[in-house]
């Protein structure tokens, strides 16, 4: 498909998701405007490219979400996150996030975030009642707090204010542990040090894990048998194709004292 022939579907798709915003051809055949935003296809083409089997209803699927991603970027960076420091402290978290929410951006660092793997960054938001908003670098500026101190704060009430998560899994001979507590930071408790600690005491140091999704965590050891390995490959690349809030289909290779790596 052609970048003018995508780029049409694209704008028939958002006009009738989004009407509430306006949607207009970019400055290029591989670009779409919102607004003052502008909405890169190249991504989008590769994804597509990728995966020709696609039937229309799954194709159509991974449109919506590409641009629900990408929309929903936008808007968080423009929210008005106006609470002061002192009242943020006890809210802000650490979230993964998909490379695809920063596009939206071109390079510019709009969004408070660190990379971790290939396509995912560590984000920071600030957790309502309602869902999260991202916290934006305009944000801390104004907040007078160092970066370090915000990641750090972040991650630490990720584990205060959910101290009930517990990690559940299976023993020898194919060892896992897993967290699915549903409550939106599954995935991103692999950066917390107990989660890391647990996992090496249970499954060997270095162990795999996986974060497919945003809502589920999975570890297991290096030296399960190979039918354990090919079934958790197989049921990561269909959670990643199938499951809300996608973020990886890598395998990663961890240590307790915090490394990660891409799995080989």
């Amino acid at each position: 498909m052609s970048y003018p022939q995508l780029r049409a579907e694209a704008l028939e798709l958002l006009r009738s998701k989004f009407p509430e915003q306006k949607f207009e051809v970019g400055s290029a055949p591989d670009v779409i405007r919102m607004g003052d935003a502008e909405l890169g296809l190249q991504n989008l083409r590769s994804k597509l490219c990728a995966s020709s089997s696609l039937s229309k209803p799954q194709r159509h699927d991974e449109l919506v979400e590409y641009f629900e991603r990408m929309v929903s970027s936008i808007k968080n960076s423009q929210s008005n996150l106006s609470m002061p420091w002192a009242l943020a402290r006890d809210k802000v978290r650490v979230q993964f996030m998909h490379a695809d929410y920063l596009r939206p951006f071109e390079g510019k660092r709009v969004l408070v975030t660190r990379p971790f793997i290939p396509d995912v960054h560590i984000a920071v938001v600030v957790d309502q009642p309602t869902g999260y908003v991202y916290v934006r670098e305009e944000d801390r500026v104004r907040w007078r707090i160092g970066e370090k101190v915000l990641f750090e704060t972040a991650l630490k009430n990720v584990d205060v204010n959910y101290k009930s998560a517990r990690l559940q899994g299976g023993g020898k001979p194919d060892p896992f542990l897993a967290s699915e507590e549903k409550d939106g930071y599954d995935a991103i408790r692999l950066l917390l040090p107990w989660v890391r600690s647990e996992a090496s005491k249970h499954l060997g140091n270095p162990f795999f894990a996986s974060i497919s999704n945003r809502d589920f965590l999975i570890m297991w050891g290096i030296d399960n048998s190979a039918y354990f390995q090919e079934r958790a490959r197989q049921n990561i690349a269909l959670d990643y194709g199938s499951q809300p809030y996608k973020l990886s289909p890598l395998v990663l290779k961890v240590w307790a004292d915090g490394r990660v790596e891409v799995a080989k």
